[in-house]
């Protein structure tokens, strides 16, 4: 390369540069459209999702209020039905447990216990008389004091 064409390689250098950069405003106005056009189907999509959301609680709602309605309902049945074939139930227990339990707090004062009489004591049996023990056997003798051997001289 020589001298005199320095100058050309700058201007190419800048046409190039002056194109790059086009090219990349072109792009950056392009990825900005794209991105504000998704960001207006996003907050579309939320305001969707609010809704579904909404209805979704709703149904939610609905579903546990008819199931305690459904519940209600043939707890109604079996009552009748338990009525109209006469079985006990745990509440007609109760009620004669307590009507009894009233007559037996009426009836305990009435009723008094009988004192028992203390029980005769018997006499306590003696025991034979112990024989006196046998006197010690022989005496030991003393012991002797053990022999002491001799020292060996070596």
């Amino acid at each position: 390369m020589e001298l005199n064409e320095m100058p050309y390689l700058l201007l190419g250098a800048l046409a190039s540069v002056r194109d790059d950069s086009i090219k990349n405003v072109d792009d950056m106005i392009t990825k900005g459209k794209e991105l504000a056009e998704g960001g207006k189907a996003k907050v579309k999509d939320a305001a969707q999702d609010n809704k579904l959301e909404a209805t979704i609680q709703d149904l939610v709602k609905k579903g546990k209020k008819e199931s305690e309605d459904l519940v209600d309902a043939i707890g109604g049945v079996v009552k009748d039905t338990l009525d109209s074939l006469g079985i006990v139930t745990k509440a007609d227990i109760k009620g004669v447990e307590d009507r009894l339990a009233d007559l037996e707090k009426k009836l305990a004062p009435a009723k008094k216990p009988a004192k028992k009489k203390p029980a005769k004591k018997k006499p306590a049996k003696k025991k034979a008389a112990k024989k006196p023990a046998k006197k010690a056997a022989k005496k030991k003798a003393p012991k002797k004091p053990a022999k002491k051997k001799a020292a060996k001289k070596a």
